[in-house]
């Protein structure tokens, strides 16, 4: 498991309503995503499928079935090539104005069960994310 934590100086119902948008679109706060396919959802969870390019150009579609309840969204791999686990992203109010953002993923390689461990990577989801919110909000 790894995960990244920064602050953002919005309230914590502003980013909670951008961890809901990015349920239908990841494009806007992940690298590298495209092709966002929505293919159930209810009150429950939604079912959505994506294209994901890493850096060194090679793209892989990714099946997930979302929950949610504030503050908490999980990301649980339905379909993937090479991993089986989950992305949580939880955001924490530490003032009116301030709120504390971390994502933590959790993926085993199916073959090795080699713990996924690129600590750039939900960094960079973070600030992705932070970037996004102020920008937009």
């Amino acid at each position: 498991m790894i995960s990244h934590s920064e602050l953002i100086n919005k309230s914590i119902e502003t980013v909670w309503e951008n961890f809901v948008f990015k349920i239908e679109h990841p494009e806007y706060f992940v690298p590298g995503v495209s092709d966002v396919i929505i293919t159930e959802k209810n009150d429950m969870h939604t079912l959505r499928e994506m294209n994901i390019t890493s850096p060194d150009g090679i793209t892989i579609r990714l099946k997930e079935k979302i929950t949610h309840a504030p503050y908490w969204v999980k990301f649980l791999i339905i379909e993937h090539p090479i991993y089986n686990g989950y992305v949580d992203n939880i955001a924490e109010k530490i003032s009116e104005t301030e709120t504390k953002i971390t994502y933590t993923i959790n993926w085993v390689n199916k073959k090795t069960g080699e713990i996924f461990s690129n600590q750039e990577l939900v960094k960079s989801a973070v600030l992705k994310s932070i970037d996004y919110i102020l920008k937009n909000n």
